[in-house]
């Protein structure tokens, strides 16, 4: 697409990559709901294990993601100033440091396993130490598969962004879809057994998913090297200064994403404590929920930061910006049905993920509460994935891990200081989504991220 097309119609190629992407990342957050789904079965302890745990798997992600991410900026300025075989370098190169995130995973995680499970669950008065010790053991358990099989997590994340920066989000679709439908049969399979298979519980489901995403890694790498295959040597490659610009790139974004998770563990610690089990599944069963909504946002936000990559690459600064602002006109549209939803019907969403009458009904205000917050959700999407794929990762990622950090006192005062109880640590999330947002507008408006060079 030549610079004056992509000027005239941003919206068009904009929404024929979201909806894919979209789809895709929908996709990839049923394994967690698919979990949730299946461990209910357990027991209350065993779900609100596997809640508390997303925050783990987050936090795991941060070192994945920031590394997919820097390769996705680079590997799109790279399509967008037809050099594919600077692209195949990226991805050679990122397959390298995605051997060493595994392993860096592996080690802290199984060392500190202690540690994390018992400062994810603390006892408290009034909970019974019995129900502490299963879920703490569930957690355990659940954690494990995904520390040993980081590095086929970490290489489907590589791969889907790398397909997205040659803006193609129909293939990891497609990859996608054929997993989670592995992952719905291998979840009941490997957690209560079936024949000479034994029955795995919790690690069953945890290790379902590693499986699931080293279906998507090989097959995707596979085309991905097929399709980048050129009889042209990178000759201007340098692997010092290659990792110094994703260092650049990717420290930001990783930064960020680990406070977030941090700071959630914290909330978690500090602040559910008096609510217990409860509280902790009904907290993890929302988040599904929001995060399945979340997709369709944040689809639109990698679409945006893809072509804005593209564009930028091709030294087209206009249509970068005119990507920009159409997807923030789209975002707006998409999120008021998602918050009609949330509004109207929380119950039948929170029925979906568990039976429990009292995790029911907190997850009902859970989402009630939160579907306020969804426009500004929509704004950071755009805004964030934009000037990350621009370059510009360490302001935005600064003033999110702000907000962030934010969490953890507000959440503090208004759920346990004030009174509010659980409501009051949902309205502390909304809050900091609308600083996100605000401050994520006042960047975009200043225009030195159209300027960032790579």
């Amino acid at each position: 697409m030549d610079q004056g097309s992509q000027r005239r119609h941003p919206g068009r190629e904009l929404l024929g990559l979201a909806l894919p992407g979209a789809i895709t990342l929908l996709l990839d957050n049923l394994y967690r709901a698919n979990d949730l789904y299946w461990v209910k079965e357990i027991g209350r302890q065993a779900q609100s294990a596997v809640s508390v745990a997303s925050m783990v798997s987050i936090l795991t992600f941060a070192l994945y993601g920031g590394l997919a991410i820097a390769n996705m900026a680079l590997s799109a300025r790279a399509h967008g100033a037809g050099r594919p075989e600077r692209a195949r370098t990226l991805l050679h190169f990122s397959l390298t440091l995605s051997l060493v995130a595994a392993g860096v995973v592996a080690l802290v995680g199984f060392t500190s396993m202690d540690m994390v499970v018992g400062f994810l669950v603390p006892s408290a008065d009034g909970i019974d130490p019995a129900g502490v010790a299963a879920e703490r053991m569930h957690l355990r358990e659940y954690l494990s598969p995904l520390f040993a099989g980081g590095f086929f997590l970490c290489l489907a994340t590589v791969v889907e962004q790398a397909f997205l920066a040659a803006k193609d989000s129909r293939t990891p679709l497609y990859l996608q879809m054929t997993a989670v439908l592995l992952n719905f049969g291998l979840n009941p399979l490997l957690i209560f057994g079936l024949g000479p298979i034994p029955a795995l519980g919790t690690a069953g489901a945890g290790l379902a998913t590693v499986a699931s995403r080293a279906l998507i890694g090989t097959v995707g790498l596979w085309l991905l090297r097929r399709r980048l295959m050129s009889s042209v040597t990178d000759h201007g490659f340098s692997a010092r200064q290659t990792l110094w610009r994703m260092a650049r790139l990717g420290f930001p974004v990783l930064l960020a994403i680990a406070v977030y998770a941090i700071a959630f563990q914290i909330i978690l610690h500090r602040s559910f404590a008096p609510f217990g089990e409860v509280g902790r599944a009904a907290f993890g069963a929302g988040f599904v929920i929001e995060g399945i909504a979340f997709c369709m946002i944040w689809g639109l936000g990698m679409a945006s930061g893809s072509l804005t990559a593209n564009a930028l690459g091709a030294g087209d600064r206009p249509g970068a910006e005119a990507v920009v602002k159409r997807a923030t006109i789209y975002v707006l549209i998409l999120t008021l049905p998602l918050t009609l939803l949330f509004l109207w019907a929380p119950h039948i969403l929170a029925s979906a993920l568990t039976d429990d009458p009292e995790v029911q009904r907190e997850v009902v205000v859970y989402l009630q509460i939160l579907a306020w917050s969804q426009w500004a959700v929509g704004l950071q999407a755009v805004y964030e994935e934009s000037m990350i794929a621009a370059g510009y990762a360490a302001p935005i990622s600064i003033t999110n891990m702000f907000w962030n950090l934010i969490r953890i006192p507000l959440a503090h005062w208004l759920a346990l200081t004030q009174g509010y109880g659980l409501p009051g640590i949902w309205w502390a999330v909304n809050l900091s989504t609308y600083g996100k947002a605000l401050t994520g507008m006042l960047l975009l408006r200043l225009g030195r991220w159209q300027g960032t060079g790579l």
